[in-house]
């Protein structure tokens, strides 16, 4: 079978590419970029390309309402495997369409669609490319004994800051911070979208005139949750989790674009290249961080399959999708509060072998079910 790929700048290309390829499927690429994807003319270029490779279906990460319209015009498929979340161009009327197969990492997105009567979005987690040797890649150039990679959300004119000196209702900004506050001590659920009453988000509307594009479906209530509040919980959540440690146990790694970034007990490494770097610095760090965006209800991020498939020790925060594939305190550890993470922290720096054990079992496990390979073929199925 011939697979136009929609190629474009992420961190699962490679990996599904190789996969397809291994399943015996021809692999054409389509060289593009998120903008590109997002405007009309990629029809043009996709069609022209489609006909070009004799193609049978159009594959590619993250989904595009200008990719399936055409798709479903020249009569073609499209696989579409989301791994961001929000991912806005989801809520578009186009989803729909009949050529259409999305596949969702979070469990709670697939029901959300799928409560509706939208039954080509299946929810499919996300997978990893496992080194072939548990130790091939330590090194003592990146040892850590704590470390996290990934973003702060620490752009100065964020939406919830460009919100906040626009300037709203104390009582609002008061209800805004009392549903923060109470979403932060809440893990596996997502209230904020169901917490935001008319009132607020009108009042949050006229300082941020935040609108659906003419295309999408989505509520202004799911833009602010999502787009605004959960994405400032994250940021203000990474922060102080990593102050916690940082106090207490000092010399914490922390791999982010933003060199700006100063945590006291906290060392900006700055950005890990995600292909020559990252998975050696899982591999030989003694705890890997994941702290989930708060958008991401059950999911498991694609971050967490590759530590895993690093063969590193994962803590990640508490996501309800991680006991259907893997046993918690065996496969991986989770936490659920800020207590708990600095207890566990200082359970596994002093406890090696089961640290080692727990990282060879998720790997074991990665490779035994959960590669790249593995959910190209439960796609095409």
């Amino acid at each position: 079978m011939k697979i136009l790929f929609l190629s474009w700048e992420n961190f699962c290309t490679g990996g599904m590419a190789a996969a397809f390829r291994e399943l015996e499927h021809e692999v054409i690429f389509l060289d593009t970029n998120q903008e590109e994807l997002l405007c009309p003319r990629i029809g043009e270029r996709l069609g022209r390309a489609a006909a070009e490779a004799g193609a049978d279906l159009v594959f590619g990460f993250n989904y595009f309402p200008e990719v399936a319209k055409k798709a479903a015009d020249i009569g073609l498929d499209y696989y579409s495997w989301v791994y961001d979340n929000p991912c806005v161009q989801l809520y578009s009327h186009t989803v729909l369409l009949p050529t259409n197969h999305i596949f969702v990492f979070d469990s709670d997105t697939y029901f959300r669609f799928h409560s509706q009567g939208i039954e080509n979005i299946r929810f499919l987690p996300m997978a990893a490319s496992p080194v072939s040797d548990a130790g091939c890649l330590a090194t003592g150039r990146f040892h850590n004994d704590i470390a996290f990679i990934g973003t702060l959300y620490s752009e100065s004119h964020n939406f919830y800051e460009r919100m906040m000196k626009k300037g709203i209702p104390d009582r609002t900004s008061g209800y805004i911070r009392g549903v923060m506050e109470s979403q932060k001590i809440l893990y596996g659920t997502n209230l904020t979208e169901d917490l935001l009453t008319d009132r607020v988000i009108d009042e949050m509307h006229k300082a941020l005139p935040l609108e659906p594009g003419a295309d999408s479906v989505i509520t202004k209530r799911t833009l602010f949750a999502e787009y605004v509040i959960n994405r400032q919980i994250t940021a203000e959540e990474r922060r102080d989790l990593l102050t916690i440690l940082g106090d207490r146990f000092g010399n914490i790694a922390l791999y982010t674009a933003d060199r700006n970034v100063r945590i006291p007990g906290i060392i900006n490494k700055g950005k890990a290249d995600p292909y020559k770097e990252a998975p050696a610095i899982y591999n030989s760090t003694r705890i890997n961080l994941n702290i989930s965006l708060r958008s991401i209800v059950n999911g498991i991020p694609l971050r967490c399959f590759e530590i895993m498939g690093s063969a590193g020790f994962l803590l990640s925060s508490y996501a309800g999708d991680f006991s259907a594939f893997f046993v918690d305190g065996q496969d991986y550890v989770s936490f659920d509060s800020p207590e708990a993470l600095a207890d566990r922290c200082a359970y596994f720096l002093l406890h090696e072998d089961e640290r080692n054990e727990i990282a060879g079992n998720g790997w074991k496990k990665i490779k035994s079910a959960h590669t790249f390979v593995h959910r190209a073929a439960e796609m095409l199925a």
